[in-house]
């Protein structure tokens, strides 16, 4: 399974809006930077690179992200869910897409 080590950069896999996360599976994040419902618990971090900026969320703080949120420089953008399912697989689903202004 990832986790946030394992990738160069700023650590995290890199996915554009049109991407499929079909084979991704769940992204352990080991350093979220920032605390993105205010609670005071850091449960975020953003990466960016020359084309976009990734947002991931560990919204429930099992440690795995369960929220990522891709915006282009052109204004696409798009969003998915990690889900549990009862039989313990997982699987993330894309829960919005689209291009900002429109």
């Amino acid at each position: 399974m990832p986790v946030s080590g394992e990738f160069p950069g700023l650590g995290m896999p890199s996915f554009d809006t049109t991407s499929s996360l079909d084979n991704l599976g769940p992204v352990e994040m080991e350093s979220p930077t920032q605390d993105l419902d205010g609670d005071g618990i850091l449960d975020t971090f953003t990466t960016t690179n020359s084309d976009s900026m990734s947002v991931w969320t560990d919204s429930d703080l099992d440690g795995y992200a369960d929220q990522l949120s891709v915006v282009e420089n052109d204004g696409d953008y798009a969003a998915w869910e990690y889900h549990r399912n009862p039989d313990g697989t997982g699987e993330w689903r894309q829960t919005d897409q689209g291009t900002v202004g429109e």
